[in-house]
């Protein structure tokens, strides 16, 4: 117990610290998206393509855990090499060295398999403190709404209708989910629970809604903002009943823990805004990038970089969020494509909501590698060109 609490502080302590120190040298340089970069370059340095590296036995017990498994797992492959070489060496009948290669690989899949569990097990601490990072920066984007709001979340008018928010909602999740999720499946040879797990984070919905946003919305008609406040709801709402899904055929009624924020979000939307300041900065400057690190500090990005996964997931992340909006609002009718297209872009500030999603998921163990890098350079783009899209809206949508 003593080395278990030891050990999750100097994790804690470096996943806060690191890319806390690297946010702010960033934040004062004015670097877009500073605060994801930090967690980016932090979880980078604490991960096996650095600190692995150069300290890989510290590395591996400070994070990845299972030392001791791995240790017998290596003692054994080099005691069946020097066994075998021996038995080759004494001429040994072909058909005693096939049974014996299976015997040894038998029993390495065995230790390879409580490897596997050890390092599940000591990789817990890591998954609460993902969970504990998403629970403070879901409670700062509903502060920041209420703080910067120029709607009512309380307004039960007609300016945002039930059926309206269902439909955009679902649309701008469903298109790039389901997009991102049938081309894995299909032609990156992911299993299903990782199609879903992916799907997922590609369907959330925006975080929270920034200032530009909520007066290019409101521009377009009455109530715009609020429509998208519960357009985005909506989004979280199904890229949830997806993850949890996920989540649920890999490990059972365990999802309900790995997945806590999730089943908090209904909570968290009616909890009534305070002043928030606080919180607003250390999830800015602490909890994000911390996130983005506790993502990354078990990836290796030279060995889980593969190009479609991410040019897909870039391509989708941004431009399949937009037309899903659009193609929400379309079927219900009554607005001007025009009108349609800007008061659909604050859905795809995703970004932080995709980092959430992306970090438990790959926590839980059903993302992979390569597909999680893939969708946090997803919500990193998402960030840096979120000057981009006020640009357009400025531009294109003239108020």
């Amino acid at each position: 117990m003593r080395d278990l609490i030891i050990n999750s502080s100097v994790q804690y302590t470096l996943l806060l610290v690191v890319p806390f120190v690297i946010a702010v040298i960033l934040k004062w340089s004015k670097i877009r998206a500073w605060s994801m970069v930090g967690g980016l370059v932090g979880g980078i340095l604490l991960g096996p393509m650095i600190l692995g590296s150069v300290a890989p036995t510290y590395w591996e017990g400070g994070f990845q855990g299972g030392v001791e498994e791995h240790e017998e797992v290596f003692q054994l492959q080099r005691q069946q090499q020097a066994d075998l070489l021996a038995a080759t060496t004494l001429g040994v009948d072909q058909d005693l060295l096939l049974q014996m290669r299976a015997d040894q690989q038998y029993e390495q899949s065995a230790l390879q398999e409580r490897w596997e569990d050890s390092k599940w097990e000591d990789q817990r601490t890591l998954r609460i403190f993902s969970i504990s990072l998403v629970v403070f920066i879901l409670l700062s984007g509903s502060d920041r709404r209420a703080k910067r709001k120029t709607y009512s979340v309380s307004n039960d008018s007609d300016d945002a209708p039930l059926l309206m928010s269902l439909s955009v909602g679902a649309w701008s999740s469903i298109v790039p989910g389901g997009c991102v999720a049938v081309i894995s499946y299909l032609f990156w040879d992911a299993p299903i629970v990782a199609s879903l797990a992916i799907g997922a984070c590609l369907g959330a919905g925006p975080w929270t809604l920034s200032r530009w946003e909520q007066r290019t919305a409101d521009c377009s008609e009455t109530g715009g903002a609020l429509l998208m406040v519960r357009c985005g709801r909506v989004a979280w709402c199904v890229a949830g009943i997806a993850a949890i899904t996920a989540v649920w055929q890999e490990h059972g009624a365990m999802a309900l823990v790995w997945l806590l924020p999730l089943f908090l979000l209904p909570v968290i939307w009616v909890i009534p805004p305070r002043d928030g300041r606080l919180l607003r900065w250390f999830v800015d400057f602490a909890a994000i990038p911390s996130l983005v690190a506790t993502s990354l500090v078990l990836i290796d990005p030279v060995d889980a970089f593969q190009l479609w996964p991410v040019l897909v997931v870039i391509l989708l992340c941004a431009d399949a969020r937009w037309l899903g909006g659009v193609v929400g609002l379309g079927i219900l009718g009554g607005r001007t494509s025009a009108d349609a297209m800007r008061l659909s872009i604050p859905l795809v500030d995703a970004g932080v909501s995709q980092l959430c999603l992306v970090t438990l998921l790959f926590g839980a163990g059903v993302l992979t590698a390569p597909l999680a890098f893939a969708v946090i350079i997803g919500a990193l783009f998402l960030e840096i060109t979120a000057p981009i899209r006020f640009k357009f809206t400025t531009v294109t949508f003239p108020n």
